[in-house]
């Protein structure tokens, strides 16, 4: 039991990088809505750089944690979204052509691991795990309307559920940063 909580604590030590990300799509949501005419090809370049930046915090997640449960999955996700991250820099129109899908799927997957994250929460006794859940959920369910949206409401509705997304999935984001920093702060005390 010794052993799995040293290793949980390493999982914890990089709470300040989710918290981070999450003010910075904060603030994106709320640059969505103060620009909208803009905001969309801006929205490209900084969903690219975004992907790309919480690519390289999960290849190191991936692999400076051995004892990490899901490495590989981590590892995965944070090559794929590093490629994706530089193709869509490197190619800005195919960004702005695809940012509902890409965004959706993104996000999507973002929702899911949150949902994941709670089974391991459950799993170590880490409470929390309830709410964990539901942000994974009402993600999941922000990534679904925006991948649904171009089909029947056009770019107007995605940009502004793009707004809406970012700016819950900013505060998803701060909230489990702060779950993070209260969990390592109970297993520093053990």
């Amino acid at each position: 039991m010794a052993n799995l909580m040293s290793d949980f604590k390493g999982l914890t030590r990089y709470w300040w990088i989710t918290l981070i990300l999450g003010i910075a799509i904060c603030i994106a949501g709320i640059l969505v809505f103060s620009f909208p005419g803009e905001s969309y090809l801006g929205l490209s370049a900084l969903f690219a750089v975004l992907m790309l930046a919480s690519g390289i915090v999960q290849l190191i997640m991936a692999f400076t944690e051995k004892y990490m449960t899901g490495r590989s999955w981590t590892a995965m996700l944070g090559c794929l979204e590093v490629i994706l991250g530089v193709m869509l820099i490197a190619r800005p129109g195919i960004s702005a052509l695809m940012l509902p899908i890409i965004l959706g799927m993104w996000l999507l997957s973002r929702g899911i691991g949150l949902i994941g994250t709670a089974s391991e929460m459950n799993r170590f006794k880490i409470p929390g795990m309830g709410w964990t859940i539901v942000l994974g959920i009402l993600l999941t369910i922000c990534a679904l309307m925006i991948l649904f949206r171009p089909i029947f409401f056009g770019m107007p509705a995605v940009i502004s559920w793009v707004g809406i997304t970012f700016l819950f999935a900013g505060i998803i984001l701060t909230l489990f940063a702060f779950q993070l920093l209260g969990i390592r702060n109970k297993l520093k005390k053990l």
